[in-house]
């Protein structure tokens, strides 16, 4: 039986080798925005789940905190237990941010870093899938909305 997709999927691939980056932590959170009149900031927040990417430098899945006492902050994201897992079955609309720990990706290969962390930060307005894919090479990176 195959795990049904996470709402929030992720893809790393490294520009400077044309391969994807594998084993690279990656972290999501729901973040609350302050709009001030002319700009607008993020609250800090600890993450809900946690992943590293795969051989093919993808998320397939998110490891949810397992602290009981974070279960009413999980179930209010969309993320219901199951058994003994916890399974991400609703995206809720909101703020999130998906940091990559490029840094340590980069450290590996022995080569230098000017982004040693990347947050992305994007708006959920609706229950479709999201896929943040992540264009990186050690000294610039870009990305987009997939799918």
């Amino acid at each position: 039986m195959s795990t049904p997709r996470p709402p929030v999927t992720c893809h790393i691939l490294d520009t400077t080798t044309g391969c994807p980056a594998s084993n690279v932590i990656c972290s999501i959170y729901k973040i609350d925005m302050k709009e001030n009149e002319d700009t607008m900031d993020t609250t800090s927040v600890e993450p809900f789940a946690l992943a590293r990417t795969n051989e093919d430098g993808r998320v397939p899945s998110w490891v949810f905190n397992p602290d009981p006492t974070k279960r009413a902050e999980l179930e209010a994201l969309g993320i219901s237990k199951a058994g003994s897992t916890l399974r991400w079955d609703v995206l809720c609309p909101g703020v999130y941010k998906v940091r990559f720990q490029t840094g340590k990706y980069f450290a590996r290969q022995d080569k230098k870093c000017f982004f040693p962390i990347v947050d992305i930060i994007f708006e959920v307005s609706d229950t479709r899938h999201y896929h943040i894919p992540l264009l990186l090479s050690n000294y610039g990176y870009t990305t987009y909305r997939g799918s």
